[in-house]
């Protein structure tokens, strides 16, 4: 197949309205070694357009020598280089001289974070970056571009917002943005900015990466992408690749086997069905499949994602990192901790990677609740607490910060369960009207309350300047709370429930959820699992959850809730399931009116 049968799209923000092919070779992780070798099955091939990185010297040369002909090639500047002054005519000369050409195609700003000088290691470490001076980087871009050392122009992992910024004052617009795209990861709202604003987008990782630092499995492994390619009789890759086409979206697919490198240009001679495109719609992982709820005490009426992964945990701190990655990858967008559970510091060092890798395009995506605890129930510890938590995320804001509960602990050195003796009298008005100032500060955007019962909400609700926008209580088919979820709905406050499947195997937890006949039987009648059942009644109620599985598989049925209903028979059964609370005295040995009766 020759190279004039792969489409071309016009990037039009060229001088001169460049033609570039659709599909292009990717060129990550490889030595120079290894791309001369494969060079000649490229553009036996057929591929005109090699995606090459600026650590791999003479890749378009060793090309160009062997076949006597110039591949398209691109290239990126890297975060090290990404300040005005690295940026110039002298640094792109240099990566022109190690491709042996006289120009590229297209230079690319490769992330929007800027990285010291230094001996650093991936990932960066928060003290190896620096601000970030776009507009500069832009500038001297712009003139690389002016001076001929580069025909296009363009950037690589920006998010909408940052694209933005960057159109309000450039005079070049960008070309191309490079991102991660595939069927797992589908990036909508991204794709119909981009198409809007002219910009065309390049996919990386468009058959998910897998065997890299920052790939997955999720596109190899997919069954519907495999039932899609079997009825075509076409691979998984080729069915992903074709999907991208359509979309209109160009991709940089990296392989080094020839087979396979064929393959992945015999896509243009078929097509998906409308059936497809459905089953396709299926697998988008994005948080864009988890719907929200607005808090409406928020300071901006914020939104929150119906589902969260909670951390309380007692795993290592690498374990809930790695967890928190994957969780990302998967469509997880809220996240739960407590300065109690001790996972404050991998949640933010997981929060700080995704944004290195580009699993997110900014903290911004994220929505992350943290706790007070019972030790800093005091007006005067309130703000601290919350610092010192913000410190150990690494963040300057919270999206949602929870009393914990509502009590109040005295100094000392207790251990959990805590005697009668530690307990002192709990200022609820003073530490609110801390939590409101907390709020007004810019340090959390909302705040709310956690195992409040109806009076004792009723009380606060006497006094707030700001209502809570939120109550996290223990909530599942054995402990359905029915009188406290309507007093919230009546007040305008979100339910989030924990343990919302019983939390077996933890201190407090049981296996009342687990163990549950009728829920199985109504679970094995959805072809769901019991987890699912649980899931999909408490957000048919209009109750958001915080569930804790560290377990790829498990993590990943647990979002699969938005499409199926329970029936009118489901709810029956659930209303039978026998009751019992977990939490009776919540982290007190005993404590007389906690619930105040209502439980």
């Amino acid at each position: 197949m020759s190279s004039s049968k792969v489409p071309h799209v016009a990037l039009q923000s060229s001088s001169n309205h460049r033609n570039m092919p659709v599909i292009g070779l990717g060129t990550a992780s490889a030595s120079s070694t290894d791309v001369t070798k494969v060079a000649v099955m490229v553009l036996n091939c057929g591929c005109g357009r090699c995606c090459g990185f600026i650590e791999i010297p003479n890749i378009a040369g060793n090309c160009g020598k062997m076949r006597l002909m110039r591949p398209q090639l691109r290239s990126r500047c890297g975060c090290e280089n990404t300040s005005e002054n690295a940026v110039n005519a002298a640094a792109i000369a240099v990566v022109i001289r190690s491709l042996e050409l006289e120009y590229l195609d297209l230079y690319l700003i490769h992330w929007p974070i800027a990285v010291k000088p230094g001996d650093w290691k991936l990932p960066y470490p928060e003290e190896a970056l620096t601000s970030f001076d776009l507009k500069g980087v832009w500038k001297a871009m712009e003139e690389c571009q002016k001076l001929g050392l580069t025909k296009c122009i363009g950037v690589s992992n920006f998010s909408c917002k940052k694209l933005e910024n960057l159109l309000s004052f450039a005079t070049i617009p960008p070309s191309v943005n490079q991102v991660e795209m595939n069927p797992t990861w589908q990036q909508k709202k991204l794709r119909e900015y981009c198409q809007a604003k002219g910009i065309i987008i390049t996919a990386y990782s468009p058959l998910g990466a897998a065997g890299t630092m920052w790939g997955s499995n999720n596109v190899v492994d997919n069954e519907l992408l495999k039932e899609i390619a079997e009825a075509h009789g076409k691979s998984f890759a080729q069915v992903s690749l074709r999907w991208l086409y359509e979309l209109g979206v160009t991709v940089a697919v990296k392989s080094y086997n020839k087979e396979r490198m064929k393959q992945n240009l015999e896509i243009f001679d078929w097509s998906l069905t409308k059936d497809d495109y459905e089953k396709i719609d299926q697998q988008n992982m994005s948080s864009s499949i988890v719907p929200h709820v607005v808090l409406q005490s928020s300071s901006n009426h914020r939104n929150m994602p119906v589902i969260g992964l909670g951390t309380a945990s007692a795993s290592s701190t690498d374990v809930t990192k790695v967890a928190v990655l994957e969780a990302i990858k998967l469509g997880y967008r809220h996240f739960d901790t407590a300065s109690k559970y001790g996972s404050e510091q991998p949640l933010g060092e997981a929060i700080a990677e995704a944004l290195q890798l580009g699993l997110i395009g900014s903290r911004d995506e994220l929505f992350i609740t943290s706790k007070l605890w019972c030790t800093d129930n005091f007006p005067h510890l309130v703000l601290p607490a919350l610092q010192k938590t913000l410190q150990s995320l690494k963040l300057e804001y919270l999206d949602l910060y929870l009393i914990h509960w509502p009590i109040a602990v005295k100094p000392g050195d207790w251990k959990l369960l805590y005697p009668e003796e530690a307990l002192t009298s709990f200022d609820l008005k003073g530490v609110w009207k801390a939590m409101e100032e907390c709020q007004k500060l810019g340090l959390t955007k909302c705040i709310g309350v956690s195992n409040f019962s109806c009076k004792k909400l009723e009380n606060l609700l006497s006094f707030a300047t700001i209502p809570p926008s939120v109550n996290q209580v223990e909530m599942n088919p054995t402990w359905q709370q029915k009188k406290l979820r309507e007093y919230c709905q009546a007040k305008g406050i979100i339910i989030t429930a924990y343990s919302p499947l019983g939390a077996a195997g933890t201190m407090w937890g049981s296996n009342n959820v687990v163990d549950n006949e009728l829920l199985k039987e109504i679970a094995e009648a959805h072809g769901k699992s019991f987890a699912q059942v649980s899931l999909r009644w408490l957000y048919e109620l209009g109750v958001t959850v915080a569930v804790k599985s560290y377990n790829k598989e498990r993590m990943k049925q647990n979002l699969e809730i938005f499409d199926w209903s329970l029936t009118k028979d489901d709810y029956e059964k659930i209303d039978q399931v026998k009751q019992h609370q977990s939490t009776k005295n919540g982290p007190a040995k005993f404590i007389a009116d906690l619930w105040d009766g209502e439980n």
